[in-house]
């Protein structure tokens, strides 16, 4: 049992003829997007390659590695990655071109992707993903009131343009929204394309309105369509998902289980487990409560309320809840010009029913954590007698 360096390790030598590709390549490949490759790979507009070991090598000449520790942590880990799959005869020869990073902060869009040429038969696309801030879940948040958002819209016409240049059989694949991306785009590409799509990844990403999950085009995609959440997911219990998902079990607590880098892998698979924590359940069922007691007509007013509070009251991640003011949360609503009466004790009533609910898991963490602690002390006495 290991994480995803532990996999690179034990199947870096072995090349994708030796063992085919699988879910935890497209994780790694997921993960490398997240890799600024600005002024490395070429632009979409090109079709000049460049291997993976060339990039890496290009990569760490231009940055040191102090500068890239400063950056957050999923992107300093992709980096590592990077850095690690270049020693490996697995994937060092792999091609990559095409590389996308368009942001546009005027219409919320934060759009990244890239394609891998595997073999003369493959090729993978990744889209890269959001990091576990409150920014983050807020871009993942607007999923539910902006359909399609930007990125969507981009990441459809990149797999349309990409996918036809090359007539390789396509995996599709993103973490967090990049995920997201991927099946939007998967699902809403033209049928010449779709005969192509082997499978589509998505690791803990954000779902759709139900109207995209009713549709045909969905349904028909379905089968392919390979989704991954682990114990605690938040992120990926935002709106609705029709394929099966699969929970993974990880060494990390609540939303630090969106970090892939705790995922457990068996062998060249996932660690699976039954069902999500209580955690997780609490997340999925209180923003599909709040979205249903503000009404698809209010819900952009509402969360940008919400995030716009959360962000100037200095609640930068998960962990900063613990010590939040909720009831100037709830009068920051209240001020609210077109929520009606009711809604707004609706949704009063919502968030008082989670904090009852958050602070109930939060202290029953905490006594499980003590009594974890007070067990190990006794063995260790007793051991010491």
């Amino acid at each position: 049992m290991g994480n995803i360096v532990d996999y690179i390790d034990r199947y870096g030598s072995k090349s994708f003829n030796e063992t085919a590709f699988n879910e935890i390549d497209a994780l790694v490949l997921s993960q490398l997007s997240y890799v600024d490759f600005s002024a490395i790979v070429c632009k979409f507009d090109s079709d000049v390659e460049i291997s993976l070991s060339e990039a890496s090598y290009q990569f760490f000449n231009l940055h040191d590695e102090e500068e890239i520790q400063k950056k957050i942590s999923i992107v300093y880990k992709a980096a590592m990655l990077l850095k690690q799959c270049a020693k490996t005869k697995r994937y060092k020869n792999i091609k990559l071109l095409k590389y996308e990073n368009n942001i546009n902060d005027k219409i919320d869009k934060q759009f990244s992707a890239i394609t891998f040429y595997i073999s003369r038969d493959l090729a993978v696309i990744a889209y890269r993903g959001t990091d576990t801030s409150i920014t983050g879940i807020k871009e993942s948040a607007m999923l539910s009131y902006m359909f399609p958002v930007p990125a969507q819209i981009e990441g459809l016409y990149y797999l349309q343009e990409s996918g036809m240049l090359s007539q390789r059989d396509l995996i599709i694949c993103g973490h967090s929204k990049g995920g997201n991306l991927a099946t939007f785009a998967g699902v809403s590409c033209s049928n010449s394309l779709k005969k192509r799509i082997k499978k589509i990844y998505e690791f803990d990403a954000p779902g759709f309105p139900e109207q995209m999950i009713n549709r045909y085009d969905y349904l028909e995609m379905k089968e392919k369509i390979f989704s991954y959440i682990p114990q605690s997911s938040i992120i990926g219990c935002m709106l609705y998902h029709s394929s099966t998902r699969k929970v993974v079990k990880s060494t990390n607590e609540n939303i630090k289980q969106h970090q892939v880098s705790s995922w457990l892998i068996e062998d060249n698979h996932f660690e699976f487990t039954d069902e999500t924590d209580e955690t997780s359940k609490f997340a999925d069922k209180y923003l599909k409560k709040l979205s249903s007691a503000v009404g698809e007509e209010n819900i952009e007013e509402v969360f940008e309320t919400v995030f716009d509070f959360l962000e100037s009251s200095g609640v930068n991640s998960y962990e900063d809840f613990k010590s939040f003011d909720f009831v100037r949360l709830i009068k920051a609503i209240n001020s609210l010009k077109n929520i009606s009466d009711l809604q707004k004790d609706l949704i009063e009533s919502t968030i008082k029913q989670a904090i009852r609910e958050f602070s109930r898991l939060f202290y029953k963490d905490k006594l499980e954590s003590l009594a974890d602690s007070f067990t190990k002390r006794i063995t260790v006495i007793n051991e010491e007698q």
